[in-house]
């Protein structure tokens, strides 16, 4: 299974739509990168998203998508064809904003991360540069938000889509505080 970086740990990474289980779809092993174009680096789409009041934040929150030159690579897969290890770069420029109030701010989400699957459905990506991650309430090891990661990292996503957020050398900043006004 392919799952967004959008870290949105989404990430999420998508990096991932707020539960790390947003898929794209398996992935053949026969086609990895021998039929893909660009050398097997394919495009991830980045939808608007859309949280209501108290999910993430105390008030309504949405993105746009600025920039998305983010593109992913499956580098090994598993005997069954399902992804092993997947590369994911790219830049990636939203609009965050407050739907109640419209305040808004920009976020660069364009981190580079290598993603390792396990075959229970965890994944770990180990992440250089930003990152947003949409975090419900009791879903990781951080506290309820929307939240701008940036530096080094590792983000664990168990099987069940617990995020446990390690950071070797970087920040950690909820936008929610950025937008509450």
């Amino acid at each position: 299974m392919r799952r967004i970086l959008v870290v949105v740990l989404s990430v999420s990474a998508l990096l991932a739509s707020g539960a790390a289980s947003a898929t794209a779809g398996t992935t053949p092993a026969g086609a990895v990168s021998s039929v893909r174009p660009n050398g097997g680096w394919l495009p991830e789409p980045i939808p608007p998203f859309d949280a209501a009041a108290g999910v993430l934040c105390d008030f309504p929150v949405h993105w746009d998508v600025v920039e998305n030159q983010v593109r992913t690579k499956i580098v090994a897969t598993y005997p069954d064809g399902n992804p092993k290890r997947q590369l994911a770069a790219g830049a990636l420029l939203l609009n965050v904003s407050n739907a109640a109030t419209g305040v808004s701010t920009q976020v660069d989400a364009g981190g580079s991360a290598l993603i390792d699957y396990g075959t229970d459905g965890s994944m770990v990506w180990h992440v250089v540069g930003p990152v947003i991650a949409r975090l419900p309430e009791g879903s990781s090891n951080l506290a309820r938000g929307l939240y701008a990661i940036d530096g080094v990292y590792r983000i664990a996503f168990s099987p069940t889509g617990f995020k446990t957020v390690t950071l070797v050398h970087g920040t950690v900043h909820n936008l929610c505080t950025d937008l509450d006004q």
